[in-house]
């Protein structure tokens, strides 16, 4: 009898202690499930929509671009909504940084070279770093950033070697640290080091010492391929000038007169353009790319090494396109293919791999899409879309067509010293297949029309072809409707949209 009740004892005590091991077991399962993914997140600098290897339209070597586009979903038409400025980067950035469009942010964040220092950058909108910090994420940012130091302070941690500007050289780039502990550092620089692999030592040395189990958003800005497009030389030697070939829609000059058409992005070589000019250009640009793809690729094996690649969504994007001798043009300062479209790539748990979607998005959709990846609530803030649906193919598209937008600053009006043809704009939207795009320019209004599906490169205007008389009057109401949706004050019946009426309206330093 004694025998029996040890005997039921131990097999008691057996259940017991699978059952406490299988709970655990079970507890510990569900917390990996809930964990939240970590998000990596690169970005550069004036790096047009397909210059990328896998995308197969520009011949530039980006072995590690590649592997992003293997390992996700590229958007195949991403685009900026525009500028109203000739430092286009500033609100592409601004609009990323807070899903919402420049119209709807205050100018003092993204035109900052309009206002006194104390002005600059204040702003009550959120951005995503700071929602995500404050939903358990450790954050940290290296690189370029272009709309001041208070969103930086508010949404990250950790921030190393960050560069605050719109452009400089590559080799000696000025960059600061900070922490809420120690504020900001002394400005200091690397005259030996490309500005991609300063940053990229940054993000590499925080994966490296990071061991929290907090999930973590990285902010990894490059300043390349802006100009000075001064690549390291076995980069640049990839891209023999001789060996470019130039893009279909190669002009020697615009074909009529522009917004900022006389900007200093337009003035870094001659007019008119030729084909040795843009050549070097192509050449130069390409150099830039390849040699950032280089440190992306050690950021990448950062990421893979400390174990956390497979919890961890990668975000890959640029700010704005460039032209570079398409359509006579080299700079960003307007609404073609060339300038507003950018490459955006994600990848990560459950996202399909090797995926290319023709869906419509803009760049600052990717607050609400991770939001939509994480399982966070968007913020009522937000006025983008969730490309998660499209990401989880549960959905073709998020929306069915969209706008873009540009004109000059209207403060440089004020400015009689001004050589940059100040004034002038653009409004087009896309829909389907077509693309209709309104410029004005002092008295004169242009209107194009393209069919991009059969026309990408934008170069048959099919204005006055009455077949594509509905087509052009449905575009023009659908743009009006997406204009008044969006916060857009520009008015397509005015000269110039009416946006130069009131110059002085923006001379902010004197208010």
């Amino acid at each position: 009898m004694v025998a029996k009740k040890i005997v039921l004892s131990i097999a008691l005590l057996t259940l017991t202690v699978v059952g406490c091991k299988n709970t655990k077991t079970e507890e510990a399962q569900v917390k990996e499930v809930v964990k939240k993914p970590n998000i990596l997140f690169l970005f550069t600098d004036d790096q047009r929509g397909g210059t990328i290897g896998a995308m197969d339209k520009y011949d530039v070597k980006t072995p590690n671009m590649d592997q992003l586009v293997e390992n996700g979903t590229s958007f195949t038409n991403a685009y900026i909504l525009g500028a109203n400025s000739a430092a286009v980067c500033s609100p592409s950035r601004a609009m990323l940084m807070t899903g919402r469009h420049y119209f709807n942010i205050e100018p003092n964040v993204y035109a900052q070279f309009a206002f006194n220092k104390e002005d600059r950058g204040k702003s009550d909108k959120l951005t995503f770093p700071e929602y995500f910090k404050a939903n358990g994420y450790e954050t940290f940012a290296t690189g370029k950033q272009h709309n001041g130091e208070i969103w930086l302070e508010r949404g990250f941690n950790q921030i190393k070697s960050a560069f605050l500007g719109g452009m400089t050289t590559h080799f000696g780039t000025k960059v600061k640290d900070y922490t809420p502990e120690t504020g900001w550092s002394a400005p200091y620089k690397d005259t030996e080091k490309f500005s991609s692999e300063v940053f990229a030592d940054a993000a590499v040395g925080f994966l490296n010492r990071y061991k929290k189990e907090d999930p973590f958003l990285m902010y990894v800005a490059f300043t390349a391929p802006h100009d000075p497009r001064t690549a390291p030389k076995e980069d640049k030697d990839m891209y023999p000038e001789e060996a470019i070939v130039l893009p279909e829609n190669f002009m020697p000059e615009h074909p009529f007169e522009i917004a900022d058409d006389r900007i200093r992005d337009e003035m870094l070589a001659a007019f008119p353009r030729t084909k040795t000019i843009i050549q070097k250009e192509i050449s130069d640009y390409y150099a830039m790319i390849t040699a950032t793809d280089v440190q992306i690729g050690r950021i990448l094996q950062a990421l893979e090494t400390s174990g956390k690649a497979d919890n961890t969504i990668i975000v890959f994007a640029g700010d704005n396109g460039l032209a570079l001798g398409q359509h006579g043009l080299l700079g960003k300062q307007s609404v073609y293919e060339h300038s507003v479209s950018v490459p955006l790539i994600f990848v990560g748990p459950n996202i399909p791999k090797n995926q290319k979607t023709d869906a419509l998005a803009y760049l600052h959709d990717v607050f609400p899409t991770l939001c939509g990846l994480t399982g966070f609530e968007i913020p009522k803030s937000v006025e983008t879309e969730d490309l998660t649906p499209v990401l989880k193919r549960n959905k073709k598209e998020v929306r069915n067509s969209m706008m873009y937008a540009y004109n000059s600053w209207p403060g440089d009006l004020l400015n009689k010293n001004r050589k940059h043809n100040p004034g002038g704009g653009h409004r087009a939207v896309r829909k389907g297949d077509f693309k209709l795009i309104i410029s004005a320019k002092h008295d004169v209004f242009t209107y194009q029309l393209f069919n991009l599906s059969k026309d990408p490169w934008e170069l048959n205007n099919l204005i006055e072809d009455k077949t594509f008389e509905s087509v052009k009057n449905d575009l023009i109401n659908e743009l009006q409707k997406l204009m008044d949706e969006n916060g857009d004050s520009a008015d397509l019946t005015k000269n110039e949209f009416g946006i130069f009426d009131n110059p002085e309206d923006y001379n902010f330093k004197k208010k």
